[in-house]
């Protein structure tokens, strides 16, 4: 073989190189989370960020749903042993979007001709704070914005589902952020 074609070779796997990378990196789904045993010996939830901003009984729901939504997302990684260290979400800030119409057309008399499409973005603000013999060893930032699209105007009764969509989409973003 010449050393001209080794060249091309070359050249051409090395331009190849990033976009291969790329499509294999980005067909990657999700991280491998640990399933070898307990990691944590307690998981609370800390609400009192979101309670001093003078929310009292919308931060109790935040606490009841964010706590139901760690026990999922941790479900067997949590043993009672004084050894391992305890995880607390602290929750620090909440805001729901409102409606954003995507695309509406009407044929007048305001009757559209076509479904509207609504998304709204939520957000759940805080810290995963890791502390073991009552000092904290890792505290990481986790912010969700979740994302819902529908065809239909929001009223306040989808607030309680909204808000359990949310806690649970938190609960999931911190055990990446954590990374187990």
């Amino acid at each position: 073989m010449s050393s001209i074609v080794d060249r091309r070779r070359l050249i051409t796997s090395l331009l190849l190189a990033p976009i291969v990378t790329t499509v294999t990196t980005g067909c990657v789904t999700g991280r491998q989370r640990t399933t070898t045993g307990p990691l944590y010996s307690a998981l609370t939830v800390d609400v009192e960020p979101v309670r001093a901003k003078g929310i009292d009984g919308y931060a109790d729901k935040i606490a009841l749903y964010q706590k139901r939504g760690l026990a999922e997302a941790y479900q067997g990684a949590v043993a009672a042993n004084k050894g391992l260290p305890t995880l607390t979400a602290e929750i620090h800030s909440i805001s729901f979007g409102s409606e954003v119409e995507d695309f509406v057309f009407s044929m007048g008399a305001n009757q559209p001709a076509f479904p509207q499409h609504v998304s709204i973005t939520d957000w759940l603000e805080g810290f995963a704070v890791i502390r073991q013999g009552g000092k904290e060893i890792k505290r990481v930032k986790v912010l969700a914005a979740h994302r819902t699209e529908g065809r239909r105007q929001w009223s306040m009764a989808d607030d309680e589902q909204r808000l359990i969509e949310l806690t649970r989409f938190f609960a999931d973003r911190l055990r990446d952020e954590v990374g187990d």
